[in-house]
Protein backbone atom coordinates (compact mmCIF):
# COMPACT_ATOMS: atom_id res chain seq x y z
CA UNK A 1 0.00 0.00 0.00
CA UNK A 2 1.29 3.49 -0.87
CA UNK A 3 1.50 6.31 1.62
CA UNK A 4 -0.68 9.35 0.88
CA UNK A 5 1.21 12.07 -0.98
CA UNK A 6 0.67 14.51 1.90
CA UNK A 7 2.68 12.29 4.26
CA UNK A 8 5.69 11.95 1.96
CA UNK A 9 8.64 14.25 2.69
CA UNK A 10 8.60 17.21 0.32
CA UNK A 11 11.81 18.69 -1.00
CA UNK A 12 11.65 22.45 -1.43
CA UNK A 13 11.85 23.63 -5.03
CA UNK A 14 15.29 24.67 -6.24
CA UNK A 15 16.07 28.36 -6.60
CA UNK A 16 15.66 28.22 -10.40
CA UNK A 17 12.23 26.56 -10.18
CA UNK A 18 11.17 29.06 -7.53
CA UNK A 19 12.16 31.98 -9.79
CA UNK A 20 10.23 30.49 -12.73
CA UNK A 21 7.11 30.12 -10.58
CA UNK A 22 7.44 33.64 -9.18
CA UNK A 23 7.83 35.00 -12.73
CA UNK A 24 4.60 33.26 -13.78
CA UNK A 25 2.84 34.55 -10.65
CA UNK A 26 3.32 38.10 -11.99
CA UNK A 27 0.84 37.43 -14.81
CA UNK A 28 -1.92 40.05 -15.00
CA UNK A 29 -5.40 38.98 -13.94
CA UNK A 30 -8.55 39.64 -15.96
CA UNK A 31 -10.29 41.81 -16.86
CA UNK A 32 -7.65 43.17 -19.25
CA UNK A 33 -7.74 46.84 -20.22
CA UNK A 34 -5.97 46.53 -23.55
CA UNK A 35 -6.34 50.25 -24.27
CA UNK A 36 -3.83 51.15 -21.54
CA UNK A 37 -0.96 49.13 -23.02
CA UNK A 38 1.75 50.51 -25.32
CA UNK A 39 1.63 47.92 -28.11
CA UNK A 40 4.34 46.98 -30.60
CA UNK A 41 3.15 45.11 -33.65
CA UNK A 42 5.13 41.92 -34.35
CA UNK A 43 3.21 40.73 -37.38
CA UNK A 44 -0.21 41.52 -38.84
CA UNK A 45 -2.74 40.83 -36.09
CA UNK A 46 -0.10 40.16 -33.41
CA UNK A 47 1.06 42.69 -30.79
CA UNK A 48 3.11 42.73 -27.59
CA UNK A 49 3.41 45.06 -24.61
CA UNK A 50 6.48 44.83 -22.35
CA UNK A 51 5.40 44.44 -18.73
CA UNK A 52 8.74 44.12 -16.95
CA UNK A 53 12.40 43.24 -17.36
CA UNK A 54 15.08 41.86 -15.07
CA UNK A 55 18.29 42.67 -16.95
CA UNK A 56 20.49 40.97 -14.35
CA UNK A 57 18.75 37.64 -15.09
CA UNK A 58 18.19 38.31 -18.80
CA UNK A 59 14.42 37.97 -18.37
CA UNK A 60 11.64 39.94 -20.06
CA UNK A 61 7.87 39.57 -19.71
CA UNK A 62 5.22 40.66 -22.17
CA UNK A 63 1.49 40.71 -22.59
CA UNK A 64 0.81 39.33 -26.07
CA UNK A 65 -2.41 39.79 -28.04
CA UNK A 66 -3.35 38.11 -31.29
CA UNK A 67 -6.48 38.18 -33.39
CA UNK A 68 -7.96 34.88 -34.60
CA UNK A 69 -5.70 33.27 -37.19
CA UNK A 70 -2.70 35.53 -36.46
CA UNK A 71 0.66 33.77 -36.81
CA UNK A 72 4.02 34.51 -35.18
CA UNK A 73 6.61 33.52 -37.80
CA UNK A 74 9.05 30.66 -37.23
CA UNK A 75 11.66 31.55 -34.66
CA UNK A 76 14.44 29.87 -32.71
CA UNK A 77 14.54 30.22 -28.94
CA UNK A 78 17.99 31.31 -27.78
CA UNK A 79 16.71 30.90 -24.21
CA UNK A 80 13.68 29.27 -22.60
CA UNK A 81 10.20 30.74 -23.02
CA UNK A 82 7.03 30.27 -20.97
CA UNK A 83 3.67 31.28 -22.42
CA UNK A 84 0.70 31.29 -20.06
CA UNK A 85 -2.53 31.53 -22.06
CA UNK A 86 -4.85 33.96 -20.28
CA UNK A 87 -7.70 34.09 -22.82
CA UNK A 88 -8.48 32.26 -26.06
CA UNK A 89 -6.31 29.53 -27.56
CA UNK A 90 -2.86 29.20 -29.07
CA UNK A 91 -1.27 26.41 -31.07
CA UNK A 92 2.22 25.41 -32.19
CA UNK A 93 3.86 22.31 -33.64
CA UNK A 94 3.54 20.50 -30.31
CA UNK A 95 -0.10 21.09 -29.49
CA UNK A 96 -2.91 23.42 -28.51
CA UNK A 97 -3.06 25.54 -25.37
CA UNK A 98 -6.18 27.09 -23.86
CA UNK A 99 -6.77 29.60 -21.07
CA UNK A 100 -4.90 28.53 -17.95
CA UNK A 101 -2.47 26.27 -19.82
CA UNK A 102 1.28 26.73 -20.18
CA UNK A 103 3.27 26.39 -23.40
CA UNK A 104 7.00 25.90 -22.69
CA UNK A 105 9.75 26.20 -25.28
CA UNK A 106 13.32 25.24 -24.47
CA UNK A 107 16.45 27.01 -25.69
CA UNK A 108 17.31 25.83 -29.19
CA UNK A 109 13.76 24.87 -30.12
CA UNK A 110 12.07 26.24 -33.24
CA UNK A 111 8.36 26.94 -33.44
CA UNK A 112 5.57 28.96 -35.02
CA UNK A 113 2.56 29.99 -32.93
CA UNK A 114 -0.92 30.62 -34.32
CA UNK A 115 -4.06 31.98 -32.62
CA UNK A 116 -6.79 29.32 -32.74
CA UNK A 117 -10.56 29.61 -32.69
CA UNK A 118 -12.81 32.58 -33.19
CA UNK A 119 -11.66 34.86 -30.36
CA UNK A 120 -8.56 36.91 -29.70
CA UNK A 121 -5.82 35.27 -27.66
CA UNK A 122 -4.11 37.03 -24.75
CA UNK A 123 -0.97 35.51 -23.27
CA UNK A 124 1.59 36.31 -20.62
CA UNK A 125 5.01 35.54 -22.11
CA UNK A 126 8.27 35.28 -20.18
CA UNK A 127 11.51 35.11 -22.20
CA UNK A 128 14.72 33.82 -20.62
CA UNK A 129 17.04 35.05 -23.33
CA UNK A 130 16.57 36.21 -26.89
CA UNK A 131 14.58 34.92 -29.84
CA UNK A 132 16.10 34.67 -33.30
CA UNK A 133 13.75 35.11 -36.27
CA UNK A 134 14.35 32.51 -38.96
CA UNK A 135 12.73 34.68 -41.61
CA UNK A 136 11.26 38.17 -41.65
CA UNK A 137 8.28 37.22 -43.84
CA UNK A 138 5.19 38.54 -42.17
CA UNK A 139 7.06 40.72 -39.68
CA UNK A 140 6.24 44.39 -39.52
CA UNK A 141 9.10 46.90 -40.10
CA UNK A 142 8.99 47.69 -36.35
CA UNK A 143 9.51 44.02 -35.44
CA UNK A 144 12.39 43.63 -37.93
CA UNK A 145 14.31 46.39 -36.09
CA UNK A 146 14.13 44.49 -32.75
Amino acid sequence: MHAPAASLPQAPPGAHTRELLLDLAKAPAPPFDLTRAHWSELAPGSRVHKLWEDAARGVQAYLAWGKPGATHVSHRHLGDENILVLQGALGDERGEYRAGELCRSRAGSIDTEVVLGGEACICYVVYYGAIGQLADRGLTPEARRR
